[in-house]
C-alpha cells in the first residue's frame, strides 16, 4: 500500500491514461483527475477520486502529476497558460510525462519546470491499453535521481519494469521512438510475409514457425493471421504522429531511415467512406479506411463494391488498425 500522504494528479484519461490512473488509485494514493471530457473520469470519481476543473486545479493539489496525452501540442496546451499545470504546481512537485513526444519537447519541458521550481521527469511508457490496466507497462525514465525518487513510488504502480536512462530527458523520448519504430517495422514485415505465405499456401505452418522465433509477438501474429482487426489498441492519428516524430528525430541527427520513408511513400490520407450497402467500414477515431491497392489516387475494393478517394496526394504514413472488408487484402498496422 502506498504512502497515503502523497497526492497524485492524473491528467488525460484515454486508452493508456485510464489504466494508469486506476492503478494509482488502487495503490492507495489520493487521486485527483482531469480530462477534457468528464465522462471518462466517472469510474474513478465513483471510486473516490476528486475531479479537477482545470489542469491547474489538478496540479495544485498534487505532489506528483502524471500526464498521458496525445502529442507535443496537447502536452504544451495542458502545461502552459493561466489554467495550465505549471501555473498550479507547487515548488518541488514532480511532473511525470508518459506521452510519446519529440525529444526536443522533453528538453523544453525540463527547462520550463526548472524555471518554475518544479521538476519534470520523462516517463515514457511501452505497452498496450490492457498492459496499462494490468499495471504491466514498461516505463523509460530519464532525469535527475532525486526527481525520479520522488515520483518512483507512483510510477511503480502501473509499471512491470522500469528502465533508467540517465539524466537527459530526451533519452527516454528517443528510446520510446526507437521502440515504436521497431514495432512498426516488425508488423509491416509480418503483414507482407503473411500475405506471401497465404498466396503460396503455407500460411499455417509459417505462422507456427514465427511463433517459435517471436514468442513475445504471439498476439500480433494470431491477429494478423486471422484478420482480427476489430480490437485496436492504438488510433490511426496516434500512429501517424509517432512515425512523423521518428522521421523528425532521425533528421535531427542526420540519419535517413529508409524503412520509415517506405511507409511514408506508400501511404496516403483517405476520406471516410461507407460501402454501397450502407455498412460502416471502420470504427477508428479518424474514421479512415485504407484498402490495399496499386493506385495512388483512387482505390476500389472490387469484392465489396466500395470506393475510396484520397483527400490529397500528400506523402504521409497511414496507420491501419482495422482493414476494409472481407475478401480485401489487409495488413495490421501499415498498408503496403
Amino acid at each position: 500500500m502506498a504512502e497515503t500522504n502523497i497526492s497524485v494528479a492524473c491528467i488525460g484519461l484515454g486508452r493508456l491514461g485510464a489504466g494508469i490512473a486506476h492503478n494509482v488509485q488502487r495503490a492507495g494514493f489520493r487521486l485527483i483527475v482531469y480530462n477534457r471530457t468528464q465522462e471518462k473520469a466517472e469510474p474513478l470519481i465513483t471510486s473516490g477520486a476528486a475531479l479537477a476543473r482545470t489542469p491547474r486545479e489538478a496540479a495544485h493539489a498534487a505532489d506528483v502529476v502524471v500526464t498521458s496525452l496525445m502529442d507535443d501540442a496537447s502536452v504544451l496546451d495542458v502545461v502552459n497558460g493561466a489554467d495550465g499545470v505549471l501555473s498550479g504546481m507547487r515548488p518541488g512537485a514532480v511532473h511525470a510525462g508518459t506521452t510519446t513526444t519529440s525529444p526536443n519537447l522533453s528538453t523544453r519541458l525540463t527547462e520550463l519546470h526548472s524555471s518554475h521550481g518544479s521538476e519534470y521527469v520523462a516517463a515514457n511508457v511501452l505497452g498496450r491499453p490492457d498492459a496499462a490496466a494490468a499495471g504491466k507497462l514498461i516505463t523509460l525514465l530519464a532525469r535527475k535521481p532525486e526527481a525520479i525518487a520522488r515520483a518512483r513510488q507512483v510510477i511503480d504502480t502501473y509499471s512491470a519494469r522500469v528502465i533508467l536512462l540517465g539524466e537527459d530527458p530526451a533519452l527516454a523520448s528517443s528510446m520510446k521512438l526507437a521502440g515504436n519504430f521497431f514495432l512498426a517495422g516488425l508488423l509491416e514485415v509480418i503483414g507482407e510475409a503473411f500475405a506471401f505465405a497465404k498466396r503460396r499456401g503455407v500460411l499455417d505452418p509459417f505462422s507456427e514457425m514465427l511463433k517459435a522465433f517471436l514468442p513475445g509477438s504471439q498476439e500480433y501474429l494470431d491477429r494478423i493471421r486471422s484478420s482480427d482487426f476489430g480490437r485496436a489498441g492504438f488510433t490511426l492519428d496516434a500512429g501517424l504522429k509517432d512515425i512523423l516524430l521518428i522521421l523528425d528525430a532521425a533528421a535531427e541527427v542526420r540519419l535517413l531511415i529508409s524503412a520509415t520513408g517506405r511507409f511514408s511513400q506508400r501511404s496516403l490520407p483517405l476520406t471516410p467512406v461507407r460501402s454501397r450497402d450502407g455498412c460502416d467500414i471502420t470504427r477508428l477515431r479518424t474514421e479512415s479506411l485504407v484498402c490495399r491497392s496499386r493506385s495512388a489516387d483512387y482505390h476500389r475494393c472490387r469484392n465489396s463494391g466500395m470506393e475510396v478517394v484520397t483527400l490529397a496526394r500528400r506523402i504521409r504514413p497511414q496507420t491501419v488498425m482495422q482493414g476494409a472488408r472481407k475478401n480485401t487484402e489487409r495488413f495490421y498496422l501499415f498498408t503496403p
